[in-house]
C-alpha cells in the first residue's frame, strides 16, 4: 500500500501539468566576419551546436530522445525511467520533485542541456541559467503537441530527419484509428442520435480524480472516438465527486493499473451499479505508464482506446 501510495502521488504530479508548451535553448548559431579573397568582408555561420550530454527528468522525455535517435546524449534519466528497456539502465538523477532531485545532484552529470517538465521542474529553472546550462520546458496538452515538441527535441539535438520521421509514423497510425462523423447540419432532413461513448478516465479514487478538457488524455480519448465526461471541466485533472460520475453515466469506465483497483471493486462501489459501464462490463484496466506519458507511443494508445471503445 505504501508503494501505491507514492506512486498515487506520482501519478498525480505527472499529471498535474499546467497549460503551456515553452521551449528553451534552440541550437546555437555563433556568426562570425571575414574577408574573402577580393577583400570584400562576408559572415561565415559556424556548424550548430548541439548537445552532448543531456539530464532528463521524466520518462516521456527520455522516450522521446530515444525515438529519435538521441539515446547517446543521455547522461541520466528519472526515477520510472523504463522505456525503451535500456533507458533503464542509465544512471538515474532522482525523481519528480524537489524531495528527491536537486540541482546538485543534476549539476554532478555535468549536463549541456536539461530537459524539464512544466509544473514539477520550473523550481530548477533559475539555478540551470544561472550555471549557463540549457533547458526545454515540457507540457503538452494535445497530440499534436506532443508533435511539436518531438519535432522541436528533434531539431534541438541534431536529429530534425528522424524526428520527422517519428511524427509522421505516429499520423500514419492516428490516420486509421478514428474518423470523426460530420456535425449534423439545419439541412440534414433525418436526426440522428450521438452514438459516441462516454468515457470515465478515472486517475485515483481518493478522491477522486479525473482528466479535464485541459489534459492530453482527453484529446486521447477525443481521437480514440470517444466522449470524456469531464471535458466541460477546464483543469487539466480535477478532483470530482462520486455523485457528478455517477450522474454523467459513462458507457465506457477506465481504471488504472497503478491504482490497485479491480473491475469487481467498481462493480462493488455503492451506487454504481446502474451506470452503463458497469451494467455492461465495460470497465478496463490501463496502463497507466502507457497512457499518461506524452511520448510516441501515444499513438499505440488511441489505436488500443479505439479498440476497446469498438468492443
Amino acid at each position: 500500500m505504501k508503494y501505491l501510495a507514492r506512486k498515487a502521488s506520482l501519478v498525480i504530479l505527472m499529471l498535474a501539468l499546467s497549460m503551456s508548451l515553452s521551449a528553451k535553448s534552440k541550437k546555437t548559431i555563433t556568426k562570425k566576419v571575414k574577408k574573402n579573397a577580393k577583400g570584400a568582408a562576408e559572415k561565415v555561420v559556424a556548424a550548430p551546436v548541439y548537445p552532448k550530454a543531456i539530464v532528463t527528468l521524466s520518462p516521456s522525455a527520455a522516450e522521446i530522445l530515444y525515438a529519435i535517435g538521441a539515446q547517446d546524449q543521455i547522461v541520466a534519466v528519472s526515477e520510472f525511467t523504463d522505456y525503451p528497456p535500456e533507458a533503464a539502465e542509465k544512471p538515474v538523477v532522482g525523481g519528480f520533485d524537489g524531495k528527491t532531485l536537486s540541482i546538485e545532484t543534476i549539476i554532478s552529470f555535468e549536463p549541456d542541456f536539461v530537459y524539464l517538465t512544466e509544473g514539477m521542474h520550473n523550481f530548477l529553472i533559475e539555478s540551470l541559467d544561472s550555471y549557463g546550462i540549457k533547458w526545454y520546458l515540457s507540457n503538452p496538452t494535445s497530440v499534436t503537441q506532443i508533435e511539436t515538441e518531438i519535432l522541436d527535441i528533434g531539431e534541438i539535438t541534431g536529429h530534425q530527419d528522424e524526428a520527422a520521421i517519428v511524427v509522421a509514423q505516429m499520423a500514419e497510425k492516428l490516420s486509421t484509428a478514428y474518423v470523426p462523423v460530420p456535425e449534423k447540419t439545419e439541412d440534414d432532413e433525418v436526426e440522428t442520435l450521438d452514438s459516441t461513448l462516454k468515457v470515465y478516465y478515472e486517475v485515483w479514487n481518493a478522491p477522486f480524480m479525473s482528466a479535464g478538457a485541459s489534459s492530453f488524455i482527453n484529446d486521447i480519448i477525443v481521437h480514440a472516438g470517444g466522449k470524456n465526461i469531464f471535458d466541460d471541466l477546464t483543469d487539466a485533472y480535477p478532483m470530482v465527486s462520486e455523485e457528478s460520475i455517477i450522474a454523467r453515466a459513462p458507457d465506457v469506465i477506465l481504471i488504472t493499473k497503478s491504482t490497485g483497483i479491480t473491475a469487481d471493486d467498481v462493480k462493488a462501489r455503492v451506487g454504481w451499479s446502474s451506470i452503463p459501464a458497469v451494467e455492461n462490463n465495460r470497465i478496463f484496466i490501463i496502463d497507466d505508464n502507457l497512457y499518461s506519458r506524452p511520448a510516441p507511443r501515444v499513438a499505440d494508445v488511441i489505436l488500443e482506446l479505439a479498440e476497446l471503445l469498438n468492443q
